[in-house]
């Protein structure tokens, strides 16, 4: 395939959040297919020596010349899609403001994405990514695919324009079963879901899945300090293991817009020796934490606004670490395991039950020690970023494939 055949539009690339996305990038360029990779909003661009091409957003001025020369061109098409975002209510304004990008992307650049003679655009997510793509889709005709993953699909009844983008998309990847379901609910026929897993492009070696004594238990939860985390049960948790004088030390790896309430309800709690929130880690940091630790926890909830996580990254990153891994029943979650065999699925709403088994685990290790190796072992057989890369690769070339036939 002629490498600029592909594009791939992320809305910024990279983000440091993002680690899946800039793994499986790197992978597919060494599985064969090298696809040109924009960023819609900031970024880089040069990644890993791949270059990244950045939207000037100056550009978006171009749109006085461009909205009434598409208008005429593809009078149809742009009667559709304003149709439809006037007669559907936006989920909230940053959704809002991503749609509008997306179109200004394609508005300006559609042309010289058909110039370019690009066989297929992938949006990586479902929102301004992959409404560029469809957009780009319907002014010159180039078939697309998107990613849909479980903030697209639930977070306020899912993205504004996503009931267009899931009906004229080649393909829709999604990484989880709680996904792929919901895909299905919204009209998606099933021969168009691809469902891949995110990947893991290095793995840990653990020198010893042995617990030593005298010790206390050495506890980490990792991700964004946002509502559908469910940090405050991980509290209660922590909570009954101090109140049943448990020894113990939760870490928690991440950062964002709930940091003083987790703060301050640890404070509460008197749990300041116990629990200590560390802020946000490089890659590199966050594999050495795990490694150390014994147990890995993860209490995600769907919070008010719908939203919730379907496989979080860290989970078979976790696992593959060789920690014990304690995982909410929660949407797609556990999905990365098998309940009782290399990892735990629980409630987060019945914290006793947590705090029985770490107290057990603190006991018995030596009982955990086959369910440890159990998830290292199914992490790197069914997380591996190359046979995942490869998937999503060949679910591309099917995708164009079927358009030049």
């Amino acid at each position: 395939m002629v490498l600029e055949k592909v594009a791939f539009l992320y809305a910024t690339f990279p983000r440091s959040t993002e680690t899946f996305v800039r793994r499986e990038l790197r992978a597919l360029w060494d599985s064969g297919l090298q696809p040109q990779a924009f960023s819609l909003w900031g970024g880089a661009n040069l990644w890993n020596g791949i270059e990244v091409k950045l939207f000037p957003k100056h550009k978006l001025f171009t749109l006085f010349f461009w909205l009434p020369y598409w208008a005429f061109i593809r009078p149809k098409e742009f009667g559709q899609t304003l149709k439809f975002l006037c007669n559907k209510a936006c989920p909230n304004l940053q959704n809002f403001n991503e749609t509008f990008l997306g179109l200004g992307f394609a508005l300006v650049e559609a042309n010289n994405f058909q110039k370019k003679n690009y066989s297929l655009v992938h949006g990586v997510w479902a929102t301004m990514p992959a409404t560029a793509a469809f957009a780009i889709h319907k002014l010159v005709g180039i078939p697309f695919s998107m990613g849909a993953h479980a903030y697209d699909l639930f977070r306020k009844g899912g993205d504004w324009l996503l009931p267009m983008k899931l009906e004229s998309a080649s393909f829709v990847r999604t990484s989880s079963k709680s996904s792929a379901s919901r895909l299905t609910q919204l009209g998606v026929p099933e021969n168009k879901i691809k469902l891949i897993r995110r990947g893991l492009e290095a793995f840990s070696t653990r020198n010893s899945f042995e617990l030593y004594y005298p010790r206390k238990l050495k506890l980490i939860a990792i991700g964004r300090l946002v509502p559908k985390k469910g940090y405050f049960h991980m509290l209660r948790i922590a909570l009954e293991l101090f109140r049943d004088q448990v020894p113990f030390e939760l870490k928690i790896i991440g950062s964002g817009a709930l940091e003083k309430r987790i703060q301050a309800e640890i404070l509460r709690f008197g749990l300041q020796e116990n629990v200590f929130l560390l802020g946000a880690k490089k890659e590199e940091e966050v594999r050495k934490f795990l490694l150390l630790a014994d147990a890995f926890l993860f209490t995600g909830i769907i919070d008010a606004q719908g939203d919730r996580d379907g496989i979080p990254n860290v989970i078979p990153e976790a696992m593959d670490a060789g920690c014990l891994v304690i995982s909410s029943k929660n949407a797609g979650a556990s999905e990365a395991f098998t309940d009782r065999v290399s990892g735990f699925s629980m409630d987060p709403e019945t914290p006793m039950e947590w705090v029985d088994l770490l107290k057990d685990f603190l006991v018995n290790p030596g009982n955990f020690e086959k369910i440890r190796k159990n998830a290292s072992k199914h992490a790197r057989k069914n997380f591996d970023i190359k046979r995942t890369a490869s998937s999503l690769n060949r679910s591309i070339q099917k995708a164009i494939e079927n358009v030049t036939s």
